[in-house]
């Protein structure tokens, strides 16, 4: 049975030695002035309020009178905006004392930008925000060859409380025009990025301008401040990254989609660990495949370890930047239920309580394969007068009768939606066949019976992930029976069995063999690590009834 993976997760935020990979555009067309600033009412350094309650942004030297304080949280006076979670994007808003919006008030009403400083680009990144209400936009991408990228259904959430979009910038307050006072609330307003992928045959090509229509009827207002580019670069790397792997196997293929510059020295490839520093320029690739492929084979790989893929294009010339990352879990199985699974209203609840509206979810282990570990996570959902801290959830392997050794709470006294996650779980470990789990959900508060009026446990969201391995025989071999000492160790390990060891392997945490020995027919065992990198490692001890793995820390 094969899974595909499709998740392209950059994992960690670029290193910022990738600044030069994004640009910010400078533009013309802006309609509206909504910034106020200098020493004067905002009504007179405005054109018009940004939303439809006469409320305009403001800038950090913007005073009413000589004797007002300037507000120092407000927009600087560089206009120079910085992304709060990519590293090295940033947005130059039009100088304050000229319209500096694109405001789009009314269903139909169009307007667009035009850029001095075109670029070629993978991503365009639009600064926006909505007053009274969120808003809707299509619109269309220029090309310098007049060819056209059409866009549509882009939501530009309210810019008071949203997390709808990334929140680029927030807390910098705002003024009324007919009384000048001034409100700073914490955390609003809030300004965010709209991401446009540009097509893969369009990303060779100069953009030259960009324009929007509000398609939207409701009364919300469009203003979008600024647009910046993810450079194409000279030697960009390959796209949409894929990953093809069998639940039982440790071989992992890497698919992609070639980079629109032909890269005349192949592809670099480098492996790593979730978790591990994302790549450097100089950093040496694990292995390399010639121009034209577009796959590449990770073998022997550690199931349940995460693994985190990135390639980058060779050209003729230079290597050019890693790639986001695709990362994957061999021998790891997930299993989602799409529905929404109600909340049992109960004040007393514990390990033993019960649910008349449980979520379950079903798994057949493939044959020759036992579950190794279980991990689950889900989001649970308040509505109403429902709060996050009057969640309460257990999962329940039904078939072994195993269950979580106690029960999970939500946390925080307002309404919202609770993220939980939770991993190494001993409730299926061993088991094999059919297997059934159960999610019970409850809240402390809110009517009576099972219903999602107050919580649930949002569709979609629970998964229960199983990480599988090659059954052992029925005589298992216990970890328990073996021992490995000295763990940190130097240059020499010792393992001790309660049977004979046949086999012993070390692999590193990039799941490639290091060293391998066979045993010799003794319950006792030497494995000499002289000359072995620092670091984490796996050691696969092979008895006569199975295999068992444990972790080695090399000093």
């Amino acid at each position: 049975m094969k899974k595909l993976l499709l998740l392209c997760l950059c994992l960690q935020a670029v290193n910022a030695v990738w600044a030069q990979d994004y640009q910010t555009l400078q533009a013309s067309g802006f309609n509206a002035d909504i910034i106020a600033n200098g020493v004067n009412p905002s009504a007179a350094s405005t054109s018009i309020a940004l939303d439809n309650a006469d409320y305009v942004l403001m800038a950090a030297d913007f005073q009413p009178t000589l004797a007002d304080i300037p507000p120092a949280y407000a927009l600087p006076l560089s206009g120079l905006i910085t992304d709060a979670s990519i590293a090295g994007l940033s947005f130059q808003l039009a100088p304050y004392s000229q319209s500096n919006s694109l405001r789009l008030q009314d269903e139909s009403d169009f307007g667009a930008l035009t850029f001095s400083n075109g670029v070629s680009a993978t991503n365009l990144y639009v600064l926006a925000a909505s007053g009274s209400g969120s808003v809707t936009l299509g619109g269309t991408i220029h090309f310098s060859d007049n060819s056209t990228q059409d866009f549509s259904a882009a939501v530009i959430p309210d810019w008071f409380f949203s997390n709808a979009l990334p929140v680029v910038i927030s807390g910098f307050g705002r003024v009324s025009r007919a009384t000048d006072i001034i409100e700073n609330p914490i955390g609003d307003p809030r300004m965010y990025r709209y991401e446009i992928a540009i097509l893969a045959q369009n990303q060779t090509k100069t953009i030259t301008g960009i324009d929007f229509t509000k398609t939207s009827a409701e009364e919300g207002v469009a203003n979008i401040f600024a647009v910046s580019a993810k450079l194409l670069g000279t030697c960009p790397p390959p796209t949409n990254l894929m990953v093809s792997i069998a639940a039982t196997n440790t071989d992992a293929n890497i698919y992609w989609t070639e980079s629109v510059v032909d890269p005349t020295g192949g592809y670099d490839c480098y492996l790593t660990v979730l978790g591990a520093p994302v790549p450097l320029p100089a950093t040496l690739p694990t292995q390399s495949v010639g121009e034209g492929m577009s796959w590449i084979i990770f073998q022997d790989l550690i199931p349940g370890v995460t693994y985190c893929v990135y390639i980058r294009s060779v050209c003729e010339s230079e290597a050019g930047p890693w790639g986001n990352p695709v990362c994957f879990t061999p021998g790891q199985i997930n299993i989602t239920n799409p529905n929404d699974i109600p909340t049992l209203y109960s004040l007393t609840v514990d390990t033993s309580s019960t649910t008349s509206c449980p979520g379950t979810l079903s798994f057949n282990v493939p044959p020759g394969y036992q579950v190794a570990s279980v991990s689950t996570s889900y989001s649970m959902q308040t509505a109403l007068n429902g709060w996050m801290s009057e969640q309460r959830s257990i999962l329940v392997c039904n078939t072994t009768g195993l269950m979580e050794p106690q029960i999970t709470s939500g946390i925080g006294g307002t309404t919202g939606t609770y993220d939980y996650s939770r991993s190494n779980i001993n409730i299926a470990n061993g088991a094999t066949g059919n297997l059934e789990f159960e999610l019970r959900a409850w809240r402390t508060y809110g009517g009576a019976d099972c219903n999602t009026d107050y919580n649930r446990v949002v569709a979609g969201t629970w998964t229960v992930s199983m990480i599988v391995q090659p059954q052992l025989s029925v005589r298992d071999f216990d970890k328990n029976n073996f021992t490995v000492y000295p763990n940190p160790a130097q240059d020499l390990l010792q393992i001790s069995a309660n049977e004979t060891i046949t086999e012993l392997t070390l692999y590193n945490m990039l799941g490639q063999q290091v060293l391998h020995q066979n045993g010799s027919n003794s319950k006792n065992a030497q494995l000499v690590t002289t000359g072995l990198p620092s670091g984490k490692y796996i050691l696969k001890v092979t008895s006569e009834s199975g295999l068992q793995s444990k972790g080695i820390l090399k000093n």
